[in-house]
């Protein structure tokens, strides 16, 4: 994914740029601009183009993951819940446990979750390709500042 942003900070060889988030993007987070609404967020990106502050750039991020982060996030939950309960109607049917004990397995499964969850989470950030500026955007030339055509 690319967006344009403008350089408010350079740190050694990472650039911090303001992006403006679009509305259709809205809480998804899956371009590395943290979830706090509208307005500017900013991304750290390798500054691999040398921008200086001021300068309107183009950044790229991976978005590649964020199908896969999405499946683990919402549907992998929902499954444990799932197989949770099953089990839990298995075993209650076969040996009579106690009342409801699919329930009670279900929310064990799905806190369970849990953990596989923020394991994946730790994988795919280990291995996340930080954002790049790829590109300086010159700013069109409005004509000379001393005259009014």
């Amino acid at each position: 994914m690319e967006q344009v942003g403008t350089v408010v900070d350079v740190k050694d060889d990472i650039a911090i740029v303001a992006v403006r988030r679009h509305e259709t993007c809205s809480k998804c987070g899956g371009c590395g601009v943290a979830v706090s609404g509208r307005g500017d967020n900013y991304i750290e990106a390798q500054n691999v183009v040398n921008a200086v502050v001021g300068q309107t750039v183009k950044v790229a991020t991976d978005t590649s993951n964020v199908l896969k982060a999405s499946f683990v996030v919402y549907i992998v939950p929902m499954l444990f819940l799932l197989l949770g309960i099953w089990l839990g109607q298995v075993i209650d049917g076969e040996f009579g446990v106690m009342a409801r004990f699919d329930i009670v397995l279900g929310i064990i499964f799905l806190v369970g979750s849990y953990l596989v969850v923020r394991g994946y989470d730790k994988k795919m950030a280990a291995g996340e390709k930080p954002a790049s500026v790829i590109e300086i955007i010159e700013e069109p030339d409005a004509g000379p500042k001393d005259e009014q055509c």
